[in-house]
């Protein structure tokens, strides 16, 4: 009935309708109630219990408040519970997106705040009396409901996601050596992050030596579980990943929503890859990365993470404000955008002679840039926009950069002098690669390219290349990647998954 997570759940922000918002405040004031999400909570349950929802319109203009005031760990998933159930018996569908949860929020809250408000009409704007309504409505609930074959609960995640190992994972850090508790687990998409307490802190290095053995002791045939950090002394966050039949896949509707989370500005580029390990959306400012190196084995993700990219980019900006200089040297991944408004000089570069001429282009641009920047007498593209106008953000994605490089070695330096001087001109480099090697990927490109992502590898060494350390080559494939930026800890993150026919339509 729904794939949605908690943590997708408590990481969103909700409202009602602008009508329902106005009832809502003066019931905060007649009943004394502290927060709007007392009201609201009050409301959607009074909706609950009057069957279907009218096919009204109810707008969105009311003001937001976060899911951790509207919910608790603990209720979260007794609500969304009541909410799918309500939705299957009254055949309002499934949640299928945070979208269409947050509508069905909205629009029990719209109605349960106008039902709440007739009720306390009705006794007079008398509060004992009012309660006195609440409490029997409550008391005439049954204390037990017949099976009606409506999962409220479980279909939060699949069941074997929610299944919790932790008397197993007990045992089997016990059979490597490691003596530790369990002290919580939080079910991702892909994978269960279980909190570590290690009785003793002198065998960290033998968990970290043992998590080969670890997996065979969980049974995880080819998948390895990782180590992270946690937010308490003695503690680590092990992730253990979970069968494929268990995983949930985010797709554009998560993407959109991803999307929307944040307000646009066209002074940065941020960027969606994907969902954390516990479903949080993970993003960045490109414009701060300030270039970025994609690689990853092939079929594992690395073509679908820059169509996300830019589909990122598009959707929060006007052409005015972004150009895309797309260069495609095996002339098949960026066909989609041809016509589109976004493109540098109205074109997608294919093929060997036209990448090369794209990068020329883009260096001379450059040069141009630092020529304008100087007479308007400001240092960076966003004072020169506010003063003159113009100047958009040009990224540059240059899809398989390993075999550009071997089929004509004089791109590479010019590559070098992009990544170590474009930034303060508004341009961006995403490069891409399948075949992450020494030879193609000089030291100097690595230096100067800060910001990673690496998809599933086949090697310990082609992860040092794309990150400077190993780790990518026990990734899950399908889109599972680290992040890598300046200053910040590798980030592990799943893939959004677009279809070619999904960035058409979102673009």
């Amino acid at each position: 009935m729904t794939t949605l997570t908690v943590q997708q759940i408590m990481s969103s922000r909700f409202r009602t309708s602008a009508h329902a918002d106005a009832k809502t405040k003066a019931l905060m004031e007649g009943l004394a109630l502290s927060t709007k999400a007392n009201v609201a909570r009050l409301a959607i349950g009074r909706s609950l219990a009057a069957g279907a929802l009218p096919d009204d319109t109810v707008d969105a203009k009311g003001l937001e408040i976060p899911a951790t005031s509207l919910f608790t760990q603990v209720d979260v998933t007794t609500w969304v519970g009541l909410l799918a159930t309500h939705a299957s018996i009254h055949g309002g569908g499934s949640f299928d997106s945070m979208d269409s949860f947050r509508t069905a929020v909205r629009r029990h809250w719209h109605r349960g705040a106008s039902l709440l408000m007739n009720d306390w009409k009705d006794v007079n704007e008398d509060y004992d009396a009012f309660i006195g309504i609440l409490l029997k409505r409550r008391s005439d609930l049954p204390d037990t409901r017949a099976d009606n074959g409506v999962r409220a609960l479980g279909d939060m995640v699949p069941a074997a996601a929610t299944e919790d190992i932790s008397k197993l994972l007990i045992k089997a850090l016990s059979d490597i050596g490691v003596s530790a508790d369990v002290k919580g687990v939080v079910h991702g998409p892909r994978v269960s992050r279980y909190k570590v307490l290690l009785r003793d802190v002198n065998q960290l290095d033998k968990l970290r030596k043992g998590l080969e053995r670890l997996a065979l002791a969980l049974n995880l045939q080819n998948m390895m579980p990782t180590l992270g950090t946690s937010d308490e002394a003695n503690t680590l966050a092990l992730d253990i990943p979970r069968p494929r039949t268990t995983w949930i896949n985010a797709g554009r509707k998560d993407l959109e929503a991803a999307l929307d989370s944040i307000p646009r500005k066209d002074s940065t580029l941020e960027v969606f890859p994907g969902q954390g390990v516990t479903g949080q959306n993970v993003h960045f400012d490109l414009a701060t990365a300030p270039h970025l190196l994609v690689g990853g084995a092939t079929g594992q993700g690395k073509s679908v993470c820059m169509h996300v990219l830019i589909v990122s980019l598009i959707t929060r900006h006007t052409p005015d404000t972004l150009k895309l200089c797309l260069i495609d040297p095996k002339q098949v991944e960026f066909a989609v955008y041809e016509g589109s408004k976004y493109l540098w000089n109205n074109e997608v570069a294919s093929g060997v002679n036209q990448a090369r001429n794209a990068i020329d282009a883009l260096v001379i641009e450059m040069d141009s840039r630092y020529v304008q920047l100087k007479a308007l007498g400001v240092n960076n593209v966003l004072d020169a926009r506010r003063k003159a106008g113009g100047f958009p953000f040009i990224v540059a994605f240059i899809d398989e950069l390993a075999d550009l490089i071997i089929q004509d070695r004089t791109v590479e330096s010019k590559i070098v002098r992009l990544a170590q001087a474009a930034r303060a001109a508004g341009i961006h480099l995403v490069l891409a690669t399948q075949r992450p090697d020494a030879k193609t990927f000089s030291g100097l490109i690595r230096s100067n390219i800060p910001s990673r992502i690496a998809l599933t590898v086949q090697k310990s060494t082609e992860s040092q290349i794309i990150l400077d350390e190993t780790g990518a080559e026990d990734l899950l494939g399908k889109g599972d990647m680290l992040i890598k930026r300046p200053g910040e800890e590798l980030e592990r993150a799943h893939g959004f998954f677009l279809s070619l026919t999904d960035v058409e339509a979102m673009i």
